[in-house]
This record gives structure tokens, C-alpha cells and sequence, in this order.
């Protein structure tokens, strides 16, 4: 039997094209999220102001929801761990704690025989160089925070000891960090998979991501990568779903290293930044998917023969003049998608919506696009 009662944790861009997908296929949705004005309230779903770990909250969505999903890391295992018994949460509050910590996540990888990035735990007080010695990792190195950082934020890029001793300040004694060795890379690109309540297993061909300053920038699809590594990156996606026995959707962020060796990264158990150009270059997008799932469909096999690029609009954009007038032209380009979140404050850094572009050339699309929003 479907279900027609989705509750979503999180009101941001995410819950609002899972909403809009859910409401094209007549869902009705659910949301809980404390902000007054949140992307999906420009939905048809229903919005509960809440904070996540508000119990009432939680057990109006238990009780009028058949199914329940989210749409970031950040929520409180505790809060879907509460109401789990009553109702199915996908994905699972096991999978979102694996995604929560940093080391947590990269302790699985290897334990599923997947490599990564040479990584260790690491706390204030301890001696960086004896650290990195024991295991074998070299300068330059990334320390990070080991919970709650994302688009860059918690993240320091060290060279030289030197550069430790100049960051030692801004860390916390109470924090818990990870040390990542910098790796040298062809390629960044994600994986975006599913996998039904049937044992269905559907993904997207891999989609190859630029970043800046820590943020996700442009996503381009297909990856332009090899034949083989994309072979390899699905297998190596495949055989982690069903080590965590995912069901729900997951982007798995990749390295391609110089030896073209596939190193995880990172997982996001939920919509993935890389994957909103699916929404116009597939035959179902990565909404879809995880729309289907919730709403306990068979999943369906997402078709392309298109080429895309995506780019992310971040809210230093609207501090141009004539930021309107760009997204008027841009609207009135073709082949060109736009997509604004809604959001009442253009923050720094902030991603305040995307366009994406279904194009043939490539990088002539990408250096028109990146010259009326950059």
C-alpha cells in the first residue's frame, strides 16, 4: 500500500522541491521546522513551527504521517530515535549518526574496505607531529571539525606546523576534531543512490563537482571521468548501501586520486547540492527517487541523454546592483532553469537558490554563466 502522508524534519531548499515533488504526485507533507519564513512554507505542505526536538511536534507527525524523511545532518538522533518505533523514518537514525561525525563516517568506509583519505581523531591537547606519525599522515592536512561543519565551515587547512600553531588559538578544548591528509585529486564528484523497501536499487551516473571556498560552486553531468572509474564508483556505492542496509537515498562524495584510485569522502543521507540538475536532465530527479521511496513506490530508473551544468547562486550575488535584471536575462535564457529558495536574508555564503543549463557545450556554458553570477 502507498503512502499519502509524508513528514519531513527541516523546512530548508530541500524540503521544498522533496514537497513540490511529493505534492505533483498528490502526497500530502508535513514539515517541522522553528523558522518563521522557511523555504518549503512556500509550498503546499504543511508547516509545524517547532523546534526539532519538540515531542508534541514529533508525535503529530507520527500519528498523521505514514512515512518520514528529513533533509539535513544537523537534527538530533535522539528526535527521529523517539518516534522510530511508531513510524518508519527513512533514512534510518542509524545512517544519519554515521553521517553526524566525521570519523565515525570514515571508520565505516574502511571498515567496508573502501579507501579514504589517510585520517585520525584528534583533540587540543594532543601533540600534532607525534598524531600525524602514528598514522602516517603528511602535511598539507585538513583538520576539522568531527560534528556539525558543513560548506566549509569547522574546517582549517594546515601546511606547515607553523599554520597549526596559528589556528591553535581558534580551537576548542571541548571539540572533538579530525585530521584528513590533502590529497592530490583529478576529480571531485558525487554518487547519488537509492534503494527501495523492495531491496530496489536505482542511482544517478556520477556528477562531477567544483567547489569554492569550501562550497559547492558548479556540478556537471556527466562526471568527465572515465568509463572504468564510473564503473567503479557505482559498485563501490552499491556495496556500501547495502553494508549500512540503506533505504532512503545517498550521496557518497568521491575522490579520483592521480592513480585513479575512488576515495570516499563524505555521505549525505538525503538530497544532495550536485544532484538538483536531475530535476531537468532526468526522466525522474533525485526528489523523485527519495519521494518514492517515502511514499513506498517501487523506485524508478532515472534515464538521461542530456548534459547539464548547475550552478549555485550564494547570497553575496544579490549585493550586485543589478542582480535582478541578471536573473530576468537568465530566466529568459534558453535552456537555462532558474530556482530561488525563497529566503528572507542574503547571507555571505549563504545558497540562496541554482541555475542549471542543459547544454552540449560545456564550458562555454560555464564561463557564460559563471561571468553573470560571480
Amino acid at each position: 500500500m502507498e503512502n499519502n502522508s509524508i513528514g519531513i524534519i527541516g523546512g530548508g531548499q530541500l524540503c521544498q522541491m522533496l514537497s513540490e515533488y511529493l505534492d505533483s504526485i498528490g502526497k500530502k507533507v508535513y514539515f517541522i521546522d522553528p523558522s518563521e519564513n522557511p523555504p518549503a512554507k512556500n509550498t503546499n505542505a504543511i508547516h509545524i513551527r517547532k523546534d526539532y526536538g519538540d515531542k508534541e511536534a514529533l508525535e503529530f507527525l507520527s500519528k498523521n504521517c505514514d512515512a518520514i524523511t528529513y533533509e539535513f545532518e544537523n537534527i538530533p538522533v535522539e528526535s527521529l530515535s523517539f518516534i522510530n518505533k511508531d513510524i518508519s523514518i527513512n533514512p534510518s537514525p542509524y545512517i544519519l549518526s554515521i553521517s553526524q561525525n566525521r570519523l565515525n563516517e570514515k571508520t565505516n568506509f574502511t571498515r567496508c574496505g573502501i579507501n579514504t583519505p589517510n585520517f585520525t581523531r584528534f583533540n587540543k591537547g594532543d601533540a600534532l607531529v607525534s598524531v600525524m606519525k602514528e598514522s602516517n599522515i603528511n602535511f598539507p592536512i585538513i583538520l576539522k571539525t568531527n560534528t556539525l561543519g558543513y560548506d566549509g565551515k569547522g574546517q582549517y587547512r594546515i601546511n606547515t606546523y607553523k599554520d597549526f600553531e596559528n589556528n591553535l588559538q581558534f580551537l576548542d578544548e571541548m571539540t572533538d576534531y579530525i585530521i584528513e591528509e590533502v590529497i592530490n585529486f583529478k576529480k571531485e564528484f558525487s554518487v547519488i543512490i537509492g534503494k527501495d523497501c523492495f531491496g530496489n536499487i536505482e542511482y544517478f551516473q556520477p556528477i562531477e563537482n567544483i567547489h569554492k571556498n569550501g562550497i559547492l560552486d558548479i556540478s556537471i553531468y556527466p562526471a568527465r571521468i572515465t568509463k572504468e572509474a564510473e564503473k567503479n564508483s557505482i559498485e563501490l556505492a552499491t556495496k556500501f548501501i547495502n553494508e549500512i542496509k540503506l533505504t532512503g537515498i545517498l550521496a557518497i562524495e568521491m575522490f579520483l586520486n592521480n592513480n585513479d584510485k575512488i576515495l570516499f569522502n563524505e555521505i549525505a543521507p538525503r538530497p544532495h547540492n550536485s544532484g538538483h540538475l536531475t530535476i531537468q536532465s532526468h526522466s525522474i530527479s533525485q526528489f523523485g527517487l527519495l519521494g518514492e521511496i517515502v511514499s513506498n513506490k517501487k523506485i524508478s530508473k532515472p534515464l538521461s541523454n542530456k548534459k547539464a551544468v548547475m550552478k549555485n547562486i550564494l547570497g553575496e550575488f544579490f549585493n550586485k546592483k543589478n542582480y535582478k535584471e541578471i536573473l530576468n536575462e537568465i530566466k529568459n535564457m534558453d535552456n537555462h532553469y532558474l530556482k530561488l529558495y525563497n529566503k528572507d536574508e542574503a547571507k555571505p555564503g549563504r545558497k540562496m537558490g541554482h541555475v542549471t543549463i542543459i547544454t552540449n557545450d560545456i564550458e562555454n556554458s560555464l564561463v557564460k554563466i559563471n561571468a553573470l553570477i560571480d
